[in-house]
């Protein structure tokens, strides 16, 4: 079995196969990688969310609303996603502050200010903040957010490069629109569904690991 670059994560690794083999210690890229700026890193989230309106999903929610308010916005919301579920009473909603960081180091306590947070969240009536790293988020700030989901009672949740780019993989559509040279390597031939599956299920595989470490 020949070997390549694949992602299935937050980074490519040299000679790694779809089913395993022999793995080299050279860092080789992310897909992530290739997105040029906060903006189209925003945008990207955006149309995440907004994809899940349309595409076949594992969630239980009816129908969902997306706000992007641009890059810029200093309130800690630069994304506003509401999802509305219906149950035997009623029909209600959920609101997510989302903020968006491209930075290429791990997010620390000092870019993140949880006091304006707090505020925004109030203003906005949602049930918490989002932060999606590009990259990570430090330990430190890992830490902050615990505390700050005891104390407040909200939830703040973190996603890294790695979470981000497994949610990816699962929409397609959103891999052709954004990541279209990874589409085309990974997914235009005859094996691509099986490939598809193979990734999804490794990564999935991954990230089990590490939730038991």
């Amino acid at each position: 079995m020949s070997s390549k670059n694949i992602c299935i994560g937050g980074r490519l690794r040299e000679n790694e196969t779809f089913f395993g083999g022999i793995r080299k210690n050279k860092i080789v890229s992310s897909p992530l990688d290739k997105i040029k700026d906060g903006h189209e890193f925003q945008q990207i989230i955006a149309e995440y969310f907004r994809s899940l309106k349309n595409d076949d999903h594992e969630f239980n929610f009816t129908d969902i609303n997306v706000l992007d308010f641009g890059v810029g916005c200093d309130d800690g919301c630069d994304i506003l996603v509401e999802f509305f579920f219906e149950d035997a009473i009623c029909k209600h909603s959920q609101k997510w502050i989302v903020e968006c960081k491209s930075h290429k180091k791990a997010i620390g306590p000092d870019l993140v200010n949880t006091n304006k947070i707090f505020s925004t969240i109030d203003a906005k009536g949602a049930s918490g903040y989002l932060l999606v790293c590009k990259n990570d988020a430090t330990a430190s700030l890992k830490r902050k957010f615990n505390e700050c989901s005891v104390e407040s009672k909200k939830k703040f949740i973190i996603w890294n490069g790695s979470q981000l780019w497994h949610k990816f993989i699962k929409r397609k559509s959103l891999i052709q629109a954004f990541f279209l040279e990874y589409y085309q390597e990974k997914f235009q031939d005859n094996n691509a569904e099986k490939k598809y599956n193979e990734l999804v299920k490794k990564f999935e595989n991954k990230i089990s690991e590490e939730g038991k470490k």
